[in-house]
């Protein structure tokens, strides 16, 4: 008899360990601070990473899987803010960093939750962020478009650009990220995807908890 694991329980795995990581690096990254009372982490949410992404059916408006896989997207997010929540967070900013911006189901964050939406925004895929915040998570974060093993791989938009560049070299989203925030003097600690796209991270920032979806 074979035992048959829908999608959707394995969603809720890769969900619960997201909790689980996201929360250990939020505490590892505040270990011996003084406390303020305010604690301020931003969540930076992509969609090709995210568990079981594989085309683009799953990844627009007129996708057939569109709804289900934004349910996915919404869900490891929601991780990503209990984790934070539990770890000491006082405030969270969600942005939603994924084709027209509109694909969180926001109506299922908590209320105090404040969530980034569409475009055009300053700050792209980190609007919102400045140096009050204690910590960055990235979630669903995909390989570079110089990467030809990773799934979904791209930087910023396949159809306009064949590479994007920091200094003369070749950065991923994550990367490109991760330099903004730092320019704020604010550390990513914690990032998902898929496993192309984790190892180009933690090669080129160091010190990274990831979550390989």
């Amino acid at each position: 008899m074979f035992l048959r694991i829908s999608k959707s329980v394995r969603v809720l795995a890769v969900a619960c360990c997201l909790a689980a990581i996201a929360a250990a690096s939020f505490r590892s990254a505040h270990a011996g601070a003084t406390p303020s009372g305010k604690h301020k982490v931003y969540i930076s949410v992509d969609m090709e990473g995210v568990a079981g992404t594989v085309t683009a059916d799953q990844l627009g408006p007129t996708g057939f899987e569109y709804e289900r896989f934004r349910r996915f997207m919404t869900n490891e997010a929601l991780a990503a803010v209990q984790a934070a929540k539990h770890a000491g967070a006082t405030e969270i900013v969600v942005s939603d960093s994924h084709g027209n911006g509109e694909n969180l189901l926001i109506e299922l964050f908590p209320a105090d939750v404040k969530i980034v939406r569409s475009w055009p925004r300053h700050g792209s895929m980190m609007a919102g962020l400045d140096a009050s915040f204690d910590a960055a998570l990235f979630v669903g974060y995909h390989a570079s478009t110089t990467n030809p093993h990773g799934v979904r791989a791209h930087t910023f938009s396949s159809a306009h650009l064949a590479k994007v560049a920091l200094n003369g070299d070749a950065v991923t989203e994550g990367e490109f990220n991760a330099a903004y925030a730092g320019a704020f003097g604010v550390p990513v600690i914690f990032a998902s995807g898929d496993d192309v796209a984790m190892a180009e991270l933690k090669s080129r920032l160091g010190n990274l908890e990831t979550v390989e979806t």
